[in-house]
């Protein structure tokens, strides 16, 4: 390193390091515990099903180790442990352990159910952890007044709890811009256009205006603008405003015209780290007391920037696997700020090598892995997580001498409103495939060029209009051991009429 970058580097650290005002992480720490406890609320009422250990749930790739515990009531306990801690954090008392707690538990139910993976939810685990290393408490909490009994200063705190926050909100917006700059989004626009003209929940006055095509087109192109250009406005003292107010509106019309749970709330609450830390100051009577500037450890150093160049280079994986279509195949979908980009259809058929086993298993249907709701929702758009299913019913079969019964699966699937294609190969034995981490798994089939159009596969909930046809011309144009089960595939019209 030389001079110049050693010089830059130090002067970088002075900033992070340097004391600021604490109200306005205190005010944010306040806002976040309450949407978390929000948050909690809705994870206890879907325990039953999404963390019933008893189902079958799916693993995220390495950490298949990760399970519920052994029994509803004990998760119950954990979510409830993790709403008191989650009201520590908020009035701020004991605030790190109890931050600690919450990340753990909420961490916990995440890699607990992949199927329920949602881009919120991921930001949730994350912001959790850089909180646990903030001050957050070191202004408007209950520690504060219990230390001075409302006498003494607040204490301020090093910069980096800002920035590190921000740094996050960034990376969010800027691989979310990255990943709609695809036909799909920029040309189709679609999912947008599908969404915006079937939703059911947008409001009466709301209805009228989004089904048109000018707004369709705003909402695709805005959406990619406001994504791309807000972290570079907010980067930027001067601009900070500009982008927290068009981000702001961005949420708020989110709220109206999407289900898209708490993130409107959570987007709206991360703004105020990109405020003046002091702006707060002037409402408060009470004094701060500046401490003076230490700069952060080696060890801290290096765990703050191995987190920094995760958070850059991770999501990057989708774009080296040659050919990858994260948004039909999946492959590294998660974990990359894919966000509201696809519409996938999909129904999956079953067929077993040993032609008896179907009414075998018929006789005995409890060996089928029983799966939560969610489970149930995403696993056939998902080939990974059909591939996790199989394997499951495969070890129960095995303990009958069964398991080396040849399974294959016939998935169609649309995305985006093209005509349905097979998303597995129908003439893949799915217990002898394999993932691997570096190339597209040979199983998955990669989706051709297909039209988008919607009304090519109406009406949604008439599951006949899985393409038959499609699996049939796709083994007749490449026969294999898949071939064997034409006959028991329905010969129906792939498109039938609506009554």
């Amino acid at each position: 390193m030389g001079v110049a970058e050693k010089r830059m580097f130090r002067k970088g650290i002075d900033i992070a390091s340097k004391q600021v005002d604490g109200s306005m992480l205190g005010l944010f720490r306040i806002l976040w515990g309450l949407i978390m406890l929000l948050e909690t609320r809705w994870l206890w009422i879907h325990t039953a099903d999404f963390h019933n250990p008893s189902l079958f749930h799916f693993h995220f790739t390495g950490f298949s180790w990760i399970r519920h515990f052994p029994s509803v009531a004990m998760t119950e306990l954990e979510i409830s442990v993790m709403m008191l801690a989650v009201f520590f954090m908020t009035v701020g008392f004991a605030f790190r352990p109890a931050a600690i707690i919450y990340f753990l538990g909420y961490t916990h139910l995440f890699f607990s159910e992949a199927a329920s993976y949602n881009n919120h939810f991921y930001l949730i685990v994350l912001i959790s952890g850089i909180l646990i290393f903030t001050r957050a408490d070191n202004s408007l909490s209950l520690y504060q007044w219990l230390r001075g009994k409302g006498n003494l200063p607040e204490k301020s705190v090093p910069f980096w709890n800002y920035l590190l926050i921000r740094f996050q909100v960034i990376v969010v917006y800027f691989y979310g811009a990255i990943a709609k700059i695809n036909h799909d989004w920029l040309i189709e626009m679609e999912p947008i256009r599908f969404w915006l003209g079937n939703g059911k929940h947008i409001p009466e006055w709301l209805a009228p205006v989004v089904s048109q095509e000018w707004f369709v087109a705003l909402a695709a192109w805005g959406g990619l603008f406001i994504d791309l250009i807000c972290p570079i406005l907010l980067l930027f003292r001067k601009t900070r405003i500009i982008g927290i107010a068009v981000l702001l509106s961005f949420h708020l019309l989110n709220s109206q015209l999407f289900r898209i749970g708490y993130f409107p709330l959570i987007g709206i609450v991360l703004m105020l780290v990109f405020l003046p830390p002091g702006a707060l100051r002037r409402f408060l009577k009470k004094p701060i007391e500046f401490h003076k500037t230490k700069a952060p450890g080696r060890i801290a150093m290096w765990i703050a920037g191995a987190y920094i160049a995760f958070q850059i280079l991770f999501p990057l994986r989708s774009y080296l696997v040659p050919r990858n279509n994260p948004s039909w195949s999946d492959r590294y979908h998660f974990f990359s700020w894919r966000m509201m980009l696809r519409e996938k259809i999909a129904v999956a058929d079953i067929h077993f090598g040993d032609p008896e086993m179907q009414q075998w298993l018929e006789d005995r249907p409890s060996l089928f892995p029983r799966l939560s709701e969610i489970g149930n929702q995403k696993m056939g758009e998902n080939p990974y997580f059909l591939r996790q299913w199989i394997l499951a019913l495969q070890s129960r079969l095995d303990n009958f001498g069964k398991g080396d019964t040849p399974i294959y699966l016939f998935v169609g699937c649309s995305l985006n409103g093209r005509p349905y294609y097979p998303l597995i190969d129908p003439n893949k034995n799915i217990c002898e495939t394999e993932v691997s981490l570096f190339t597209e798994s040979d199983w998955i089939l990669p989706l051709p060029e297909l039209p988008v159009d919607y009304e090519q596969i109406k009406p949604f909930n008439n599951q006949i209009r899985f393409s038959n046809e499609a699996i049939r011309k796709y083994l007749a144009d490449n026969p294999g051991p898949g071939t064997q089960f034409l006959n028991e595939i329905p010969n129906e019209d792939p498109f039938p009429q609506s009554e």
